[in-house]
This record gives structure tokens, sequence and C-alpha cells, in this order.
């Protein structure tokens, strides 16, 4: 288990870099309104995944993973997709009002990629491997048409989108053995109102992060959406990484004691994330975007604090899914996404366009999702048993203060405090991770 979570992690972390390294390039050659309507075109794409998934593709890979005969389960959620895929191609037309409805068009494309099954049918390495290829390609094209064909990146971007999504798709299917064209059938999208809850929950999950910008890209201008999508994309990297820790232990999240556990690696993850963005915040912008986007550290900041306030009920939502509570898991990041987007349009009218106000609605929407998370577990002491062995942690990155008021901000400062800091949590956590 171990040596497959640390394969599937580093695949992941290639992934992750894949997708910084894209981001600084695009971020240092490309002016804002560009990067703006990249950004739209990423969220409204993984938004049209999102709506093609819409908590099928959670139950079947769930159901992959019981049934000895699967294919006949494999053809008729491929078909459901594939469907639904074709009638979204309408709402394609609708781009002379929204350009970025061109992608609707890609629907089918997006349907007929069923890395999903590869979780299910108990291949997790080569899904990462296929997750791999599928960010690699437009990475790569982003930074190749940032230095040679600025003028046709975004067009570029577009289509490598689909040759990724076509290339891996076709991948997948060599891979299962399975055909990869399937026969539209109305009669199946009925399977999509039988998982409507779990649907509604990832779609919801969806907004509380980048696909956020969706909604915001109709009242924020140019600069505060670009400077939003870069900081939402290192954050949804951040949120990658935490979930892998979940993953890594999904079915014992029953067990009030794993649970604890996963919450409590989460938050150590979280509070790295938001040291970097609080005490060495020139230096991470710097690094992972240019030195034009360091007056915008408040928009980092924020996100920063949500992503450590979002880990203390890291494992709730999947445990809900497991205690069969689809009623609150699907309610409460419905609540929590519509308060954030609402939120964000509410700063907007008060205060005007600054990306910082999209990142507070962000963090908004993760504070009204934990606390709605942490009331539905109903576990007697919950915050209280994860403080009790997080706070000495809490405690050791104060020591953070005096270092940034006394040592420079740089790259080398910031991995040595971090290793220092690093290893004085392993040392503290021994005698817990023995017992996971």
């Amino acid at each position: 288990m171990i040596k497959r979570l640390f394969v599937i992690g580093i695949l992941t972390g290639i992934g992750h870099i894949g997708t910084i390294m894209s981001l600084k390039f695009i971020a240092k050659n490309v002016a804002n309104k560009t990067i703006a309507f990249i950004g739209e075109i990423d969220s409204f794409s993984l938004m049209v995944i999102s709506i093609i998934a819409f908590g099928l593709q959670l139950s079947t890979t769930r159901q992959l993973a019981l049934l000895n005969d699967w294919k006949e389960e494999y053809y008729s959620t491929q078909s459901a997709r594939f469907t639904l895929s074709l009638f979204l191609m309408f709402f394609g037309f609708f781009g002379f009002l929204f350009t970025k409805n061109f992608l609707f068009f890609m629907a089918p494309v997006f349907a007929l990629n069923a890395d999903y099954a590869l979780y299910g049918l108990g291949k997790p390495v080569m899904g990462a491997k296929i997750a791999l290829l599928r960010i690699i390609i437009p990475a790569v094209t982003l930074v190749i048409s940032s230095f040679y064909f600025i003028e046709h990146i975004v067009l570029l971007y577009s289509l490598s989108l689909v040759v990724a999504y076509l290339f891996t798709g076709i991948l997948v299917s060599k891979i299962l053995e399975v055909r990869y064209f399937v026969t539209p059938k109305i009669k199946l999208i009925k399977k999509y109102l039988a998982n409507i809850r779990i649907g509604l929950a990832s779609f919801s999950f969806f907004f509380i992060g980048i696909g956020i910008v969706n909604v915001m890209s109709l009242f924020y201008n140019d600069e505060a959406i670009a400077v939003s999508y870069l900081a939402l994309k290192l954050y949804m990297i951040y949120k990658g990484v935490r979930r892998i820790i979940v993953q890594a232990f999904f079915k014992e999240l029953i067990s009030d004691d794993i649970a604890m556990k996963v919450d409590l690696f989460a938050m150590i993850i979280g509070i790295v994330f938001l040291i970097s963005l609080l005490f060495f915040n020139q230096v991470v912008i710097s690094l992972f975007f240019d030195d034009r986007y360091s007056s915008y550290s408040l928009t980092f900041l924020l996100l920063g604090i949500a992503g450590f306030v979002s880990s203390i009920s890291s494992s709730s939502e999947t445990k809900l899914l497991l205690l069969k509570r689809d009623k609150q898991y699907s309610t409460n990041p419905l609540i929590a996404a519509l308060i954030a987007i609402v939120s964000g349009i509410i700063l907007w009218f008060v205060f005007g366009n600054h990306p910082y106000l999209i990142a507070l609605s962000i963090l908004i929407g993760e504070t009204v999702l934990s606390i709605l998370s942490i009331i539905a577990i109903n576990e007697k002491g919950f915050i209280y048993k994860r403080l009790s062995i997080f706070y000495p942690i809490l405690l050791m990155s104060l020591l953070f203060v005096p270092f940034k008021m006394y040592f420079e901000q740089n790259l080398f400062n910031l991995f040595s405090s971090m290793i220092i800091f690093g290893l004085a949590i392993l040392l503290y956590l021994k005698k817990y991770m023995k017992t996971v």
C-alpha cells in the first residue's frame, strides 16, 4: 500500500510541477487579459466535465469495484455520459453570447474518456499515469505557445485539451480492452437521476474552488480574474495533495480514530501551506509566478487561510458518504457553494474589482462547509480532539514570526526553515505515525 501511494504521489507530483511550470511561463509572458481568458476556458472545461460526471462517475467507480462482470455497467455508464454530452453540444451555439461556450462542442470527447474506470478496477497507478498525460499535454502547449505562438495561445490551449482527452480516452479503452465509441441511449439518462444527490455534491465542490471563476468572470475585470485564476490553480494543487491522503485511507475513514489522524496530517499540510504564504509570500509568488504579482499577496494569503480552515474537516465529507448520509453530503457543499458565490458578487458590488475579494469568498465558502460538515458528523469533541494533538505544531509555527523579522525572504531560508519545521513535526508525531 505504501509503495502504491508513493508511486501515485510521485506521478501526481510530476503533474503538479508541470502545471506550476506552465503557470510560471504564462504569468511572465502573457497579458492579464489573455490569462483571464485561459482561466475561464480552463474553469469552464472543468465545469463541463463535472456536469458529465455529475455523481454517475463516483457511483460507477464504486460499482466497478464490486462487480466481477463489470463491462455491462461500464458500457451503460459510458452510453449515458455520451448521450448527455450530445445534448450539451447544443449549448455551444450560444457562443456568440459567451465565447467560452464553444467548449460545449468538446463535451463528447470529455464524456468518452473513462479514466475513472481504472480506479474502480483496481488500477490506480495506471490511472495516475493517464492523469499525468492529460495534464502534461496542455501544460507543454501553454509553455511552447507562450514563447512562439502567443497570439494563438488560447486556440492552441483549447485544442490541446481536446487532444489530451481524446488520446488518453483511446488509451484507456485499449488498456481495459473495451470499445472507445459507444451508442447513445436516451433512456440511460435516468442513471443520472439515481445519483442526483452525489452529483449535486460533486458539482458544488467544484465551485468552492477554481469553478468560481466561471461566475466571477461575469462581474470582475480581466486583471482580477487573471490573478484569481493563478492563485486558485496553486490552491487546487494544495487540495490535490491533501486529497491523496484522504484517498489513501478511504475505506478506513469510517473509524473515528483513523479520520482524526487523516485530519491531523491534512492540518499539517494546511499549516505548511499557510506559513509559506504568510511568512514567505514574496518568495512563493516569485517562485511559482512572477514578481509583478507580489502586490497581490493578500489574495494568496486568504487562500492560505482557506486551505488551513478546510483541512480541519478533511475527512468529514468522505465519511458522510461512507455513512450513507447522502442528504447531508449533498446539502452541505451546495449551501457552502451558494454562499461563496453570493459573497463574491456582493463583495464586487460593495468594494469593486479586487482579486482578494474572490479569495475571500472562497474562504467564506470553505469555512461554512467545514462548520456544516463538523455538525453533520456529530462526533463528540471533534475539534477538541484534533486541536489537542495539533496545538504543539501550531505553537512551533509561531517560531516563524521572529524568523521573518530577522532573516531575509529568499529560497534558501524558505526551504531550510521548512525542513527544520518538518523534522520537528516528525519527531513530535512519531508515536502517532506508528499506529496508522
